[in-house]
């Protein structure tokens, strides 16, 4: 037998019960914290229709910051926290979340929080706006004998952990 998949967004409910319902457009989020995890879930599977249909940035010059360049496919999503919930329940225009989303990018561990600002538009939540902070964590390395080095690189061949440095300078 098995077991369903759980949604990424940590609700431990099956994610076609979950935030699958919203990807596939049979429902809206009922509530801004529903969205918040249903945009969450949308980055880790790398759904960016999703996240560009649920969005109505205030600042025009940020709607593309990180989609058109496909930034996010390097990057695991690894656990989201919500920290805080004002009012966006759905008797409500407007609500706040915080959060906190873990991440890693090749060998490279951080966590993004933010304080995201939502508004309904008839029966649909939208993500209108966002303060948030990144860390980086200290990097995690592993040291592989040097027999292990891939053959045939180069100087100036880029690493293939997806940092973006160059081989010999990263897990060269």
């Amino acid at each position: 037998m098995t077991l369903p998949t759980p949604c990424p967004c940590g609700s431990a409910i099956p994610y076609p019960e979950c935030c699958g319902l919203y990807h596939s457009g049979r429902a809206f989020a009922p509530t801004a914290e529903a969205l918040m995890r249903s945009r969450y879930a949308a980055f880790a599977l790398n759904k960016m229709d999703y996240i560009l249909a649920t969005q109505r940035l205030e600042n025009e010059d940020e709607s593309e910051i990180g989609i058109e360049d496909n930034s996010n496919a390097l990057t695991n999503w690894t656990r989201l926290e919500i920290l805080a919930t004002e009012q966006g329940q759905t008797s409500d225009e407007t609500g706040t979340v915080t959060f906190r989303a873990y991440f890693q990018e090749g060998t490279h561990k951080g966590e993004l929080s933010e304080k995201s600002w939502f508004k309904k538009e008839g029966s649909q939540w939208l993500y209108i706006a966002g303060e948030h902070d990144i860390k980086s964590a200290s990097l995690v390395k592993t040291i592989a004998p040097k027999s292990a080095k891939p053959k045939n690189i180069g100087r100036n061949v880029p690493c293939s952990c997806g940092s973006g440095k160059k081989f010999k300078k990263c897990c060269g």
